[in-house]
């Protein structure tokens, strides 16, 4: 396990800190980072997990995605999920980051230095610590913006 996590990421579950799931699946993005990272936060009002179903939908304070859209069982599978799929969660990002620590984070940005989440994730860290991480400043890539609009009010 990587430096801060606890446990390792859950497979299908039915229940997730007490909230019942709408059927068997998979917790992800900022579900799976809060339990696997045990971060003391108050949970998203809106959970994702992997359903076994081909088709995404709502229930229960849950949206359950299909298989395809299962992320890799690490931290920087699961953020960018959180970024993608949930938007930003200031609260569960900052407990992670400290909880992580900066070279995970640096890890992350130095696989991908001009991928769209890897500079968010960039950003969002040095911000939300006020840290800078062990990086050359950013010379490629484009623009992204660190709200999605169609997902939250920028």
């Amino acid at each position: 396990m990587k430096s801060g996590q606890r446990k390792p990421f859950s497979e299908t579950i039915i229940a997730f800190h007490g909230r019942p799931l709408p059927e068997a699946a998979i917790p992800v993005g900022y579900a799976a980072l809060i339990d696997a990272f045990e971060l003391a936060v108050p949970a998203p009002i809106r959970l994702a997990a992997i359903g076994p179903r081909h088709k995404v939908y709502e229930a229960d304070g849950w949206k359950l995605y299909t298989p395809r859209h299962r992320p890799e069982a690490n931290l920087g599978g699961h953020l960018t999920f959180a970024l993608r799929y949930e938007g930003l969660d200031l609260a569960v990002l900052k407990r992670l980051f400290l909880v992580t620590g900066p070279e995970p984070i640096a890890t992350l940005v130095r696989a991908a230095p001009t991928g769209a989440y890897a500079r968010r994730i960039w950003f969002l860290y040095e911000w939300l610590l006020h840290v800078r991480l062990d990086l050359p400043d950013a010379t490629q890539g484009s623009y992204a913006l660190v709200v999605d609009p169609g997902q939250q009010w920028a």
